[in-house]
């Protein structure tokens, strides 16, 4: 009742909130909420969804996905919403991904998380997805300006960390361990990202491009420990939209500036800067 008010409210969460308790769907937020966690126990099992909504800062806080149960798809799913703040969350075993932002959302940032997985035979640890397809959401086209910075992608993520389509999306500062993976970071279908100052340690393909649809990735100031495959930059593709209503530019802009003041620090001092920062803190 709380975070469904159409009043503004800042709710704290005490103990575990089960989100499946009742109908198995994932619990809606309602615009204007801040929701906090009490302290290192407070946790939400199920999901949590934003539809419709603006306004919303969802902070220290674990979110247990269900896998391997029945319920929500992602632990976290954003949905036609704008300005959205995740800080400091433990975000794990999503049964499709952790944290999805899709269908013409924006200005969402995702700052000092923690993302994971369990289960090595989980098929879908597919982590955090920004955008609502490959090539078939033109729509999408203006939205989705998403900020990643300082997350840890830790344990058995095998990709999409994050996977970025039509949006523009500034990646910096996070820790990848995920070794195993499949790759990290994606762009592609007219995406442009900005990745900057993260350190990649034991992974695959820390950034690569994806899809013969054109996108953009800016690349600096990253560091590579014993990594293998794709780190492209640059732009890449050849198929572009013309199809009325939409009519995409032939070559997307780079995204190599923000229109935020932000202080990124040395890539080499990320391992510990995010190690110990990341996830809830108390």
């Amino acid at each position: 009742a709380a975070v469904q008010a159409s009043a503004a409210k800042i709710v704290v969460v005490s103990g575990t909130i089960r989100t499946t308790d009742g109908d198995g769907y994932a619990l809606q937020i309602a615009s204007n909420k801040t929701i906090i966690g009490l302290n290192k126990n407070s946790t939400i099992y199920g999901g949590i969804t934003f539809k419709n909504v603006s306004n919303v800062i969802v902070r220290n806080l674990n979110m247990q996905g269900v896998y391997p149960n029945s319920g929500p798809d992602d632990a976290i799913s954003v949905h036609n919403s704008n300005h959205i703040w995740f800080d400091h969350l433990n975000i794990w075993n999503g049964t499709d991904g952790n944290l999805d932002i899709t269908n013409q959302s924006s200005y969402v940032t995702v700052s000092w998380c923690k993302f994971w997985y369990t289960d090595a035979n989980h098929p879908h640890r597919l982590n955090a997805l920004i955008g609502s397809g490959a090539a078939d959401h033109p729509e999408d086209w203006g939205y989705l300006k998403v900020t990643y910075h300082h997350c840890w992608f830790a344990e058995l993520v095998s990709e999409r960390m994050p996977r970025v389509m039509y949006g523009q999306a500034h990646i910096y500062n996070n820790y990848y361990t995920s070794k195993g993976n499949l790759y990290c970071i994606g762009v592609g279908s007219y995406a442009a990202a900005l990745i900057e100052g993260n350190y990649f340690k034991d992974v695959k393909s820390p950034h690569l491009f994806m899809y013969n649809i054109y996108a953009n990735m800016t690349v600096r100031n990253n560091k590579y420990d014993n990594t293998t495959g794709n780190k492209d930059s640059g732009a890449l593709g050849e198929r572009y939209i013309t199809t009325a209503p939409y009519t995409l530019l032939e070559k997307p802009e780079a995204l190599e500036t923000v229109p935020y003041k932000y202080t990124a620090d040395a890539a080499a001092d990320v391992p510990a800067i995010v190690s110990k920062g990341a996830g809830p803190q108390f």
